[in-house]
């Protein structure tokens, strides 16, 4: 009995156990690095997978625009069954004819017999029509539609390109605000710490007739305005990580299920590339192989193309083709027929048409100045982009240098403040100094460190920027 006991003991134990493990181990949430991270990104984002689906859509385009080379089969057949045909049974009179002939000796009596010579139309009926229409020659138009259809389909497959260039930009951006945005919300709650103390050292002193009321309600203000600050800092972090949600598909996020190791290393290709010379980084995002001017580009050739098409419908330009017809009608299914042949119940019939617009009041003419207004836009568009890239270029080229200037300078205002904070320590241990004063350079800290902070991510932001303009 005690060793069942005991058995009995264990085992609930045991139950009891793995009870109490099983919510520890499901609160475990998962740690997503950057490669996982831009791998649901480009599985889920909608904008992407739209752009995914019009590319395969582009394809099919163009290999409809390959067949239209091709001829085009038509077949047409019909059954039918008459309940009454239209044509019964022919009859003649033995009679009739008898008394047609000239007898020369005697002629036979007439019997009034009637002899059936047709057996009436049968109540079923085929119609079969097969059709072939080939292109001979059209004016260029149907290989410039395959240029054109194969030309768009280049524009989708670099626009998913370009997609995925932008989301993997906006997606370092937005883990690197939150790197940030942690590490700013780390400082203020040490600041708030040494806010807190102050009011309460102000308060103290207050009491003992040292300090006037209206510091001690500077301190609570200072302290306010950074509880204010935190929250203000805790709904940004909040919609970046919605954010992170939405383009990732990944429900569940948060700041601590995602891995920061690659910061550091992003951080030194930022140094390595504000050491590069500008201008070459400039003619690397203006070239022909930078995504959008890739797809400008691609846009002035479709216009090309398609004011090419444009001028194949101009007026007296007529389309040749062959088309060969073949029909069949008859009571019987097609070769089942008796006597098919001699029935002559089939057709075949070879013909070349053309088709040519001769006047339309100018339509066509109008319709080829459209296309070469639309050339010349496309040109313009190209240029302008090159001016806006350019423009944007220079503009966070120039904000990334001062922001990095300004580092230096906190960099300068921290270490001087850590010095003035062993001086006021110094001063306040030995009696000369109040708490007041070091609690003070300790927060003159925390804001150059925050300040260092919110630059580091601006200048992350203007080099992301300059990578992206340079794919």
């Amino acid at each position: 009995m005690k060793i069942r006991k005991m058995i009995f003991t264990i085992a609930a134990f045991s139950i009891l156990s793995s009870l109490q493990a099983q919510p520890e181990q499901s609160a475990q949430s998962p740690i997503y690095d950057l490669d996982t991270l831009l791998y649901a990104t480009t599985q889920n984002h909608p904008e992407l997978l739209k752009l995914q689906e019009e590319y395969r859509r582009s394809i099919l385009d163009v290999k409809d625009a390959w067949w239209s080379l091709g001829p085009t089969v038509d077949l047409q057949a019909s059954g039918t069954y008459m309940v009454n045909p239209p044509v019964g049974a022919m009859y003649i009179n033995s009679d009739d004819i008898i008394n047609a002939i000239q007898w020369n000796g005697t002629k036979p009596r007439n019997s009034g017999q009637r002899i059936k010579i047709y057996d009436g139309m049968e109540p079923t009926l085929y119609n079969f029509q097969l059709d072939i229409t080939q292109p001979l020659f059209t004016w260029g138009k149907i290989a410039n539609a395959i240029k054109l259809y194969t030309q768009v389909s280049q524009i989708k497959l670099t626009q998913i390109t370009q997609q995925q260039f932008q989301l993997e930009t906006e997606l370092k951006t937005r883990i690197l605000s939150l790197y940030y945005m942690n590490r700013i919300l780390q400082i203020l709650e040490e600041e708030q710490t040494y806010s807190d103390r102050m009011v309460e050292v102000s308060e103290i002193a207050e009491s003992t007739g040292m300090l006037l009321h209206q510091e001690v309600v500077d301190a609570k203000i200072q302290a306010k305005e950074l509880e204010i600050a935190k929250q203000d800092l805790l709904e940004k972090i909040n919609d970046q990580v919605l954010e992170l949600e939405r383009i990732t598909g990944i429900s569940g996020l948060s700041c601590d299920s995602i891995n920061y190791s690659f910061v550091p290393a992003l951080e030194e290709e930022f140094n390595n590339l504000l050491e590069e010379e500008p201008s070459e980084l400039e003619s690397q995002a203006l070239s022909g192989n930078q995504s959008s001017m890739k797809m400008l580009t691609q846009l002035q050739e479709v216009s090309k193309t398609a004011e090419k098409i444009s001028r194949g419908y101009e007026n007296w330009k007529p389309d040749f083709a062959l088309q060969l017809s073949s029909g069949f009608s008859g009571s019987r299914f097609p070769f089942l027929e008796a006597n098919w042949k001699r029935k002559d119940d089939y057709s075949i019939n070879i013909s070349v048409g053309l088709k040519t617009t001769i006047w339309d009041g100018g339509k066509k003419v109008r319709d080829v100045s459209r296309k070469m207004s639309e050339v010349k836009t496309a040109d313009i568009n190209k240029l302008d982009a090159r001016l806006t890239i350019s423009q944007t270029f220079n503009s966070q080229w120039n904000a990334a240098q001062v922001c990095t200037m300004k580092i230096e300078y906190q960099d300068l205002k921290i270490e001087s403040a850590t010095a003035k904070i062993e001086q006021k320590q110094l001063m306040y241990e030995s009696g000369y100094g109040s708490e007041s004063d070091v609690l003070s350079a300790k927060i003159e800290r925390c804001n150059a460190q925050i300040e260092k902070e919110q630059q580091t991510l601006s200048r992350a932001t203007a080099c992301l920027t300059i990578e992206y303009l340079r794919k």
